[in-house]
C-alpha cells in the first residue's frame, strides 16, 4: 500500500482535476470512471471475503450509474448536437443524469449500497468514498442545478434524511451509522445546490473534515460495533473524546462546525419560500441526532462493568505515538465556526 499510494493519488488528482474544470459529459464521465477503478483497487486491496463483498457490490452500482450517465449524454446530444452538461435541455436526458448522480451520491432510493460497502472497507477507502468520490458527482449536480427538476432533488433529500434517521436508530454497526450519517449530509448538500451552491460546499468541506476524523478515530481504537465502544474510553481517552468530538459535530450541535452549515441551510430555504421543505428537514435531523447522541451516550457518559483493581489499558501505555491526524482534523472542524459565523454575521457566505 505504501508504494501503491502515490500512484493512486496521481491518478486521482487529475482525474478531479479534469471533472472541476470541464464541462464535457464524455470527459467528466471518464475522470469519474477513473476515480472509480482506483477505489475498487483500494476496497480490494485485502484478500478477505468482505472486502471483496464490497468490491462487488460498488462495482455493479457504478457501473449502472456510469451506463445511465452516458446513456443521458447520447439522447442529449442526439436531441442537441452537444455534450456540455450545461446544455442539457432535453428532459429526459437530466432526469436521467439525475438519477445517475443520485445513486453515485447514495441518495434514497439508491441508499441501499452505502452501509453495505462502507461496512467491508478498510479505512482509507473509506474516507475517499465518502469524500473524495463525492466531489465529481457534487460538481455536476452544480452545474445542472438551473436545468434539473428541483421538485425531484428536494423530495430525494428529504427522503434521505428521514430513511437514513430512521435505519439508524436500532443500528448496532458503527461503520454502518457512518454511511448512513453520510446520506443525510448528502441531502443537506444537494436540497440548497440551487439557491446556494457555495453553502454546499461549506457543507461539504466541514463533512469531508468531521467524517474523515470519525474514521480516522475508529480506526485507531478499533471499535466496529455500540458494544466495543462502551470499552473504548478505558483504552484511549484522548481518541475516544475525538471521536465524539467529530460526531457531534455531523450532528449539527451547537457550537461545534456542524451546526453552521445546517443553520444557515435552513435560513437560506425559508428566505426562498420553501418553509415546508425546512421543517421536514429540521424534523428528519431529530432522528439523524439520536443516534449520534448514542454514541456519545455509549462511549463516554457509560462505563462497562470492571474490578475495582483492574489497571486501563491506556495508563500501560503513556506514550501513544504522534499527535493522531484525526486531532489536526477536530481541531479544523471546531476552530472553522469562528470563521464561518463571521461570515454568516455579514452576509458574505454566498462568496468563497
Amino acid at each position: 500500500m505504501s508504494l501503491s499510494l502515490p500512484l493512486i493519488l496521481m491518478t486521482m488528482t487529475p482525474a478531479t482535476l479534469i471533472f472541476l474544470l470541464s464541462t464535457h459529459l464524455t470527459l467528466m464521465w471518464a475522470a469519474l470512471e477513473l476515480n472509480t477503478l482506483t477505489v475498487l483497487y483500494l476496497i480490494a486491496n485485502k484478500s478477505h471475503p468482505r472486502a471483496i463483498e464490497a468490491t462487488i457490490k460498488y462495482f455493479i452500482t457504478q457501473a449502472l450509474a456510469s451506463a445511465l450517465m452516458i446513456f443521458s449524454g447520447a439522447l442529449n446530444y442526439e436531441m442537441t448536437g452537444s455534450w456540455k452538461i450545461t446544455e442539457m435541455t432535453n428532459p429526459i436526458a437530466l432526469t436521467t443524469l439525475t438519477l445517475a448522480l443520485s445513486i453515485k451520491l447514495g441518495l434514497v432510493p439508491f441508499h441501499f449500497w452505502v452501509p453495505e460497502v462502507l461496512q467491508g472497507m478498510p479505512t482509507l477507502p473509506s474516507i475517499f468514498l465518502l469524500t473524495w468520490q463525492k466531489l465529481g458527482p457534487l460538481v455536476m449536480f452544480f452545474q445542472t442545478a438551473p436545468l434539473i427538476n428541483h421538485n425531484l432533488i428536494s423530495s430525494m433529500a428529504i427522503l434521505s434524511s428521514i430513511v437514513a434517521g430512521w435505519l439508524g436508530i436500532n443500528q448496532a454497526q458503527v461503520r454502518k451509522l457512518v454511511a448512513l450519517s453520510s446520506i443525510a449530509q448528502m441531502a443537506w448538500m444537494v436540497i440548497i445546490i440551487k439557491y446556494a451552491p457555495s453553502l454546499a460546499v461549506l457543507t461539504f468541506y466541514i463533512y469531508s473534515v468531521a467524517v474523515s476524523a470519525a474514521l480516522i478515530t475508529l480506526d485507531k481504537l478499533s471499535v466496529t460495533t455500540m458494544k466495543s465502544l462502551t470499552i473504548s474510553f478505558s483504552k484511549n481517552p484522548t481518541s475516544t473524546l475525538l471521536l465524539m468530538a467529530s460526531v457531534l459535530s455531523l450532528s449539527g450541535l451547537p457550537p461545534l462546525a456542524g451546526f453552521t452549515p445546517k443553520w444557515l441551510t435552513i435560513s437560506q430555504l425559508i428566505a426562498e419560500k420553501a418553509i415546508w421543505t425546512s421543517f421536514i428537514m429540521l424534523t428528519s435531523t431529530l432522528l439523524t441526532l439520536f443516534f449520534y447522541v448514542r454514541l456519545w451516550y455509549s462511549s463516554i457518559s457509560t462505563m462497562s462493568p470492571n474490578t475495582a483493581n483492574m489497571t486501563r489499558l491506556w495508563r500501560k501505555t503513556p506514550n501513544q505515538g504522534s499527535f493522531p491526524a484525526s486531532t489536526l482534523a477536530t481541531a479544523a472542524s471546531i476552530l472553522l465556526l469562528c470563521t464561518v459565523f463571521m461570515k454568516a454575521i455579514s452576509k458574505d457566505y454566498f462568496i468563497f
